[in-house]
């Protein structure tokens, strides 16, 4: 089941000068701009809109610090993470120090031997090694026993993350390090807090290129790619600089010199313009592929090759790790589907919490993901890690399940995490018990688990021409905070249906509601689709519309307008994200 609600957002946004349609105006109030000032930046984009470094605390303290470290020839260590923003950040950190001169070398920890961010370990190889100073990126700032046992030795430590900032008793906890460059700091006066981690990473090199009057074009060439890649690859939202960056950094992305990333577009077979999509479901899981299966330092290895020839065969062997990543994730959804169906989970639990232990724990948060947008719960998926059972978990907005889970704390060997997402590590032993716990404490209701359609206005088929689709463009790129707009036509009739693909799962109709037409593509199982089109109408009737017979089902439909480019001529389609049986008696 679902629920459709159309956006109604209250802005405070004078449109008087603006020269704005109607629908453009929804969207822009349905986005909580919140002056005129904002919309035309939103509109309009631009690098200038990027915020100064200084206001990041303690980056003037680290810069100061690093460059008496180049300057001295110390021994410097980039410690990242296994993530995308991680190898992001950690190649901007490694190439932009070295192309200053610094002695510089890097380590992401291994995902199962390692687990996340810096620890003990690491911080005693790097004594070593006669590592003088570590630079963090996007870890760090949780770290407090680390860097204790960092300061025991007397390797001094500069922490760069973008993550929450932990309080006990209302006390902010920061890490014991040289510098924390963090803009969610509470003493930070960053202008915008929802910077990645291979943004404050940029802005780190960016200030070190401003001090020592390195070339600008340079920085903007060489690493807004990248810091582009962290910022969508790690969902942030695309609002304030993080759109201009995003915007900048695409056009860079598709000029890019890199050689690294040319062989990974190339071992993607990836033609025409890269947009936000392509590094999102392509680039971005092809680099995680590395940190899910081996290490994510093959990742980093390439972006840092120079010898296109390397670069094309690690580029290769990615992309034959992601699609063993494709292939195992779609296993182990079945797999945990399955038990969700045989026990019926779903109709027991509002908090969705499943066993598999032949799940490799790389994988788990995908899969949770996967069954979390299936059934519209909660969900943590549980697999054996070593003597214990690890699980990681994807949320819906009316559940906060790092608040949820915390009580339970003391029963964890590992937890941590947001309000949509976590990740614990548990004795199994405990995890009957935990179950029962978590959903008898839950306050979810039947409507919590209902899910939502947003839709940013209601439109007639005939206002949908090539001039609106002109001006969404402008809107453009779209992602978390700016979602494609999405429309909603109601009592449409159906016709010239047709199922495609060789799985038919591609169902193409046309649609008109008495006065205009337009074409519409809907990617959806057949069989899926007359099963919920029965449960709305009479099956006879659902069955003549695609057989295209005389039928008396009109529908609704909620959609974003696209334009089909076939041998030079431009046509309007509407890409169909949900279908209804309309309200309306025919």
């Amino acid at each position: 089941m679902e629920k459709w609600f159309i956006k109604s957002a209250k802005a405070n946004i004078n449109f008087d000068d603006l020269n704005l349609s109607d629908y453009m105006k929804k969207i822009l109030s349905n986005r909580e701009l919140s002056a005129a000032e904002n919309v035309q930046s939103f509109l309009n984009p631009d690098i200038s809109n990027l915020h100064s470094p200084v206001f990041l605390p303690d980056l003037i303290k680290a810069t100061n610090i690093i460059r008496e470290a180049i300057n001295q020839q110390k021994k410097i260590r980039i410690v990242g993470d296994y993530d995308v923003d991680g190898v992001t950040s950690t190649f901007i950190l490694c190439k932009g120090l070295r192309n200053l001169g610094a002695n510089v070398d890097y380590k992401i920890p291994h995902r199962v031997e390692d687990g996340y961010g810096i620890n003990k370990n690491i911080i005693d190889s790097a004594k070593e090694d006669g590592v003088d100073l570590i630079i963090t990126c996007d870890n760090g700032i949780a770290a407090m026993e680390a860097l204790e046992h960092a300061n025991k030795l007397g390797v001094d430590v500069i922490v760069t993350d973008h993550h929450e900032v932990q309080y006990v008793d209302g006390a902010e906890q920061l890490p014991k390090a040289v510098a924390v460059i963090n803009p969610k700091r509470s003493s930070s006066k960053y202008p915008f807090k929802g910077i990645c981690g291979a943004v404050v990473a940029y802005k780190l090199i960016e200030q070190l290129y401003v001090i020592t009057a390195m070339d600008e074009e340079e920085l903007l060439n060489e690493f807004l790619p990248f810091a582009t890649i962290g910022t969508i690859c790690d969902v942030m939202s695309l609002v304030d600089e993080n759109r201009a960056l995003v915007s900048e950094g695409l056009k860079r992305l598709n000029s890019t010199s890199n050689v690294g990333l040319k062989a990974m577009i190339e071992a993607c077979q990836i033609d025409g313009v890269l947009d936000v999509y392509h590094i999102g479901f392509i680039i971005g899981p092809t680099i995680n592929s590395s940190g899910r299966l081996e290490s994510a330092e093959l990742s980093l290895e390439l972006f840092l090759k120079t010898e296109y020839s390397e670069a094309i065969v690690i580029a290769k062997e990615l992309r034959e790790l992601n699609q063993k990543r494709q292939k195992l994730t779609e296993e182990g959804y079945l797999k945990v589907d399955e038990l969700i169906q045989k026990y019926e989970l779903d109709k027991k639990l509002r908090v969705l919490m499943v066993k598999e232990t032949s799940i490799d724990e790389s994988i788990i948060g995908i899969i949770a993901g996967r069954i979390k947008e299936k059934y519209n719960r909660p969900t943590l998926v549980f697999t054996k890690s070593k003597d214990f059972l690890k699980a990681s978990g994807r949320s819906i907005d009316e559940y906060d399940m790092f608040e949820s889970l915390q009580k339970y704390k003391d029963r964890f060997v590992a937890f941590g995490g947001h309000k949509m997402a976590c990740g614990l590590s548990i004795e199994e032993d405990n995890l009957k018990n935990l179950i029962v716990d978590v959903n008898n404490d839950s306050t979810l209701s039947k409507e919590d688990l209902v899910k939502k359609i947003y839709i940013d206005s209601l439109l007639h088929l005939r206002e949908i021409n090539l001039n609106m689709i002109a001006d969404l463009e402008i809107l453009k790129p779209y992602g978390n905070g700016n979602p494609k707009p999405v429309f909603s036509s109601l009592n449409l009739r159906v016709f010239n249906f047709a199922v495609l693909g060789k799985n038919k799962n591609v169902l193409k109709f046309d649609v008109s509601d008495g006065n205009s037409s337009r074409k519409a593509l809907y990617f959806k199982p057949v069989e899926e689709f007359v099963e919920e089109m029965a449960a709305q109408a009479d099956i006879e009737q659902v069955y003549n519309m695609i057989e295209n017979k005389n039928h008396n089902i009109l529908i609704d439909l909620v959609y974003s307008p696209t334009i089909n480019e076939f041998r030079g001529v431009q046509n309007i389609e509407l890409r169909v994200s949900s279908i209804r049986i309309s309200k309306k008696n025919i």
